[in-house]
């Protein structure tokens, strides 16, 4: 089931501006390296230039702005997600919310579909993070038990 491009389009842009405007908060929260994040930041570099050529909109910069959105919904998903999963307390922003919840409900991305982004959606990412803070904790508990010298 393929997403309306006006749909992945309009998630893509609500979703930039909630990552520049939170900027601070995923530099603290995602860990690096994050090949998400790498792809990220090629896939807005390359559609840098193809944006400025799509005024007004030719047919092939429009096919390579909805290739671009589909690919940066991706990767949101994956950053917001481990945004999630890392600082549970902190609520969702809408944009975070509503791209999560098209990704997890449109039928676009299924849970065992095969492909990387769903493997590290639901797998992977939820697996490294729980890893990741029971070692921190085993860690603090050890500190916390050594006899003061």
């Amino acid at each position: 089931m393929a997403t309306a491009p006006h749909v992945l389009r309009s998630l893509c842009a609500a979703g930039l501006r909630c990552l520049a405007a939170n900027a601070e908060q995923y530099d603290r929260l995602i860990v690096r390296p994050n090949a998400f994040a790498a792809h990220f930041a090629v896939t807005v570099a390359m559609l840098a230039p193809t944006a400025a050529l799509a005024n007004p909109p030719a047919a092939s910069a429009h096919e390579q702005l909805d290739d671009a959105a589909f690919m940066l919904v991706e990767d949101m998903a994956a950053l917001f997600r481990e945004r999630s999963l890392r600082a549970p307390e902190d609520a969702p922003h809408e944009p975070e919310q509503a791209l999560l919840a098209h990704f997890e409900r449109c039928g676009e991305w299924l849970p065992a579909d095969g492909t990387t982004i769903t493997d590290w959606y639901y797998v992977r990412l939820p697996a490294l993070v729980l890893a990741q803070l029971l070692r921190r904790t085993e860690a603090a508990t050890r500190a916390s038990c050594l006899p003061d010298s």
